[in-house]
Parts: C-alpha cells; sequence; structure tokens
C-alpha cells in the first residue's frame, strides 16, 4: 500500500516538474506561433464568426474544409502560375521548378513546425504538412504580388470573390509565417515586405511603381503583425511597441497619484461637446492609432484624434487584433487593445459616431452610425484592459499609460467650473450665427436704451 502511495506521489511531483518546464520552455521562445484564436474568444459566439475564413484558407488550420473547397482551385492555379514564372526565372521546366521549390519547404520542415502550435498542426505527416505550406505559400506570394483591386481579372477573380479573399488573409488562424514567405521570395527574387505592402494597398504599390522600401521597424512574424505594426508607431530592436508621450501629457506633467486614480464622470463625445471639447482629425500620421492628443484652453478643448475607415473588413480585422495580443505566446503589452478600450470610453451611441463623423474623424462604411456605435460597444466586452486597466494604469500595458493621462486632462477640464461654465455660455449665445446675431442685437439695444437714459437725465 505505502508502495503504491509513493508511486502516485511520484507521477504527482513529476507532473509539477513537467509543467514548470513547459513554461519555462514557452517563455525562451522570442517568436509566437501560428495558432487559434484562444479558446474563452471561441466560446464566444458573437466573436467566433469573425474569426473563421469564408472562401480561401491558408495554412493547416483550417485545410481541407468542405466550405473552403473553391479557395483551394484558386490557390492550386495560383501555385502553377507562381512554378511556371520560377521555372522561366531559372531556365527550367515546370515539373522541375516545382520539385526544386517543394525541396527549400521540405528541407525547411522541421524549423517549420516549431512555428505552429502542436494543436494546429496535429495529424499531418512531415511530406504532407510540406505540401501543404508549400502551396499555401505560393499562393498568396502570388495573390499579394498580383492584387488589384481595380483589376481583379489579374488573379481571376471577380470583385466580389476579391474582397472576400482579402479578408481572409487576415485572419490569425489564416497567417504563414514571414520565415517560410521569405524562403520562396528569395527563390523567385521578390520582397517579401514589398509584397505586404502591395497586399495592404489593394495593389496601389505596384500601380505606383515601388520597387523598394526602407524598413524602419523588424521583420513582423506574419501579415497580421505586419499591418498591426502600421497603425502603431514603429517598433524598436527589441519589438516592443513604446509611445512617444508629447509635452501636453508628458508623464512629468502627471503625478504618480492620478495615474494610480481616474475616475471619469464623462461618458461619451457628447458630453465633452456640450463643455466646449471639440474633437478635430489629427493631420500628421493621420492613420496612426498613437497619434492622439489633448490641449486645453480658456474655455474650450481639443482632442486631436487619428481618422478611421470603416468598411466590413473592420470587424474582422478589429477582432483578429485582439485575438492575436491574446494569444499565450504574444509578448505585446496590449497596444491595440488598449486603444479600443480608449475608444469605447468615447463613443456610446449612434450619436457619438455622427460627431466623430462630421468631425471628419470618422468615415463610415460599415452601414448605419448605431451598427458602427455597437461594433465598439462589442469590443468593449472582449477587451482584457476594460478589466484591468480602465481606470488605472500598469506596466502591463504598454500603452494605457498615455490613454489614461489625456483621460485624465479631459477629466480636469471636465470638471473645471468656470472653463464649463464658459464653454456652456458660448455655446447658448453664440452657437449659431442668428444666436450671435440676436445677442448683438440685444447688446445694441441695451446700449441704446442707456445712452437715451443717460441724455435724459443729463440733457445738454
Amino acid at each position: 500500500m505505502e508502495e503504491k502511495l509513493d508511486t502516485l506521489m511520484d507521477k504527482r511531483v513529476f507532473q509539477l516538474k513537467e509543467a514548470h518546464q513547459r513554461f519555462a520552455q514557452k517563455d525562451q521562445i522570442s517568436i509566437p506561433k501560428i495558432q487559434r484564436v484562444p479558446k474563452f474568444l471561441r466560446q464566444n459566439e458573437r466573436f467566433a464568426k469573425y474569426c473563421s475564413p469564408k472562401i480561401i484558407s491558408f495554412g493547416p488550420i483550417h485545410h481541407n474544409s468542405k466550405s473552403l473547397e473553391e479557395g483551394e482551385h484558386y490557390k492550386l492555379l495560383w501555385t502553377s502560375i507562381f512554378v511556371a514564372e520560377y521555372g522561366k526565372r531559372i531556365g527550367q521546366d515546370d515539373n522541375q521548378a516545382c520539385q526544386l521549390l517543394f525541396k527549400k519547404i521540405e528541407d525547411s520542415i522541421e524549423e517549420l513546425k516549431n512555428m505552429f502550435t502542436e494543436d494546429a498542426i496535429e495529424g499531418y505527416n512531415d511530406n504532407d504538412l510540406a505540401w501543404i505550406l508549400f502551396v499555401d505559400g505560393c499562393s498568396l506570394l502570388h495573390f499579394m504580388e498580383n492584387i488589384d483591386e481595380q483589376y481583379p481579372e489579374a488573379l481571376n477573380l471577380k470583385f466580389d470573390r476579391l474582397m472576400f479573399m482579402f479578408r481572409d488573409v487576415y485572419l490569425l488562424e489564416n497567417q504563414l509565417p514571414s520565415k517560410m514567405l521569405d524562403i520562396l521570395c528569395k527563390e523567385k527574387g521578390l520582397d517579401l515586405e514589398l509584397c505586404y505592402g502591395n497586399y495592404q494597398s489593394m495593389g496601389e504599390w505596384k500601380r505606383l511603381g515601388i520597387e523598394s522600401i526602407a524598413l524602419g521597424h523588424r521583420i513582423p512574424f506574419h501579415i497580421l503583425d505586419s499591418i498591426r505594426s502600421n497603425f502603431l508607431v514603429s517598433d524598436n530592436i527589441e519589438g516592443q511597441n513604446q509611445f512617444v508621450l508629447e509635452n501636453t501629457i508628458s508623464s512629468e506633467n502627471v503625478c504618480n497619484q492620478e495615474l494610480n486614480f481616474n475616475w471619469n464622470t464623462y461618458k461619451s463625445i457628447r458630453d465633452l461637446k456640450k463643455v466646449g471639447i471639440q474633437v478635430m482629425a489629427n493631420e500628421k500620421d493621420e492613420w496612426r492609432w498613437s497619434n492622439i492628443s489633448f490641449k486645453s484652453k480658456w474655455f474650450s478643448g481639443e482632442l486631436r484624434l487619428p481618422r478611421f475607415l470603416f468598411n466590413d473588413v473592420t470587424p474582422y480585422f478589429f477582432r483578429n487584433l485582439i485575438a492575436y495580443e491574446m494569444c499565450p505566446d504574444v509578448h505585446y503589452n496590449y497596444e491595440c487593445c488598449s486603444f479600443f478600450s480608449f475608444m469605447d470610453s468615447l463613443v456610446d451611441n449612434a450619436e457619438d459616431v455622427k460627431e466623430l463623423r462630421l468631425a471628419g474623424v470618422f468615415q463610415n462604411l460599415l452601414g448605419s452610425d448605431e451598427d458602427l456605435a455597437n461594433l465598439f460597444n462589442e469590443l468593449g466586452d472582449d477587451l482584457p484592459t476594460k478589466m484591468c486597466c480602465h481606470g488605472t494604469y500598469t506596466n502591463a500595458v504598454a500603452y494605457s499609460k498615455k490613454y489614461i493621462q489625456i483621460k485624465r486632462q479631459i477629466e480636469r477640464h471636465y470638471t473645471n467650473k468656470w472653463k464649463t461654465w464658459l464653454a456652456q455660455a458660448y455655446n447658448t449665445h453664440f452657437n449659431t450665427p442668428w444666436a450671435m446675431i440676436a445677442f448683438l442685437a440685444a447688446l445694441l439695444a441695451l446700449l441704446l436704451t442707456f445712452i437715451q437714459t443717460w441724455y435724459a437725465i443729463h440733457p445738454k
């Protein structure tokens, strides 16, 4: 009996050690693996419907899905074209070119396997996985190189299919490692960053004849990571995104006590408008999400925000960014999640969206203003930053400090009675040209009455 207990205890101790080793190994991994959307997000049906491809898949996660058979036909077509072009480049027939390219992937399969989580490649042997990655890599590069919203026929597509596939490429579960794509690019004489840029610009880079770019940041892990970095500030050598805080909200101007406690009494853009705070679009780096500033004046305030264009791709893009930052081996500090939390604090309903649209901050192609307001409210329900960083500052969330500083400055202005009263008086008497004319007319009448009374008391 004692021997059985000792054996059971040995197994339990071994489980503890194994768990410790497993997490220690994960901490040593600097590159996040391509994986499924975290299960707790997948359990939310409203969130999960934005995580699966609708026409085409890339990588092993959704391979052989019955609903994606149309996409498989296109991938084989694009791969055959990619291989034929490579064959012409090296002076070989299609068969020989295919073998040479495939061998490049096959020789790197052990390294490539380590770029996926175990459940993502479960059930595939090395040869089958290499073929999947080969076909998907060649077809994706052909797609990115030749995408053109003005000429979808270049990919043998109609415009609607092009847009659906463009959206599917964003998805977290549809990613392919840049390392693998770069292997194929070098063989064919392509620049991977140019391919990424041409895809993101819907073919504009190729139409403009852009042939090279100066890399100001690290090589992205995959397409979604590349797109994410374009909306944030440039990464430094370690790949960590940091804010350059503007003078108006520098850390020296905000005491630690204010950062550690931030009770907001305003709820939306409409509340800010009532106290004279105007929202304006930032003209410098207008698409950078980090480009936010607030300036308090005598009886008004100025909140500058980056521009947004919302369309049917946006709900997919935003949710997959959230899922990406919430993956366990992604070492970003919730930069996108923090930004979405900040915007959710400004948008409550359709009227707030309307104010931002009239200010030139939003361009809404998604649907009604209510649809866009619902998007931000739904995103807010899934953000980890709403749980841990809505009112307090923590080093675990890199971008929250700047947003909390801005919120604090807005709160100062919002609760300043003199500025509030002056703003309300201005909005009451000078909000329209007619109100201003009426006020001036009343002032003139009062002045004339005073003059008349004066001369009645003191005649010449």
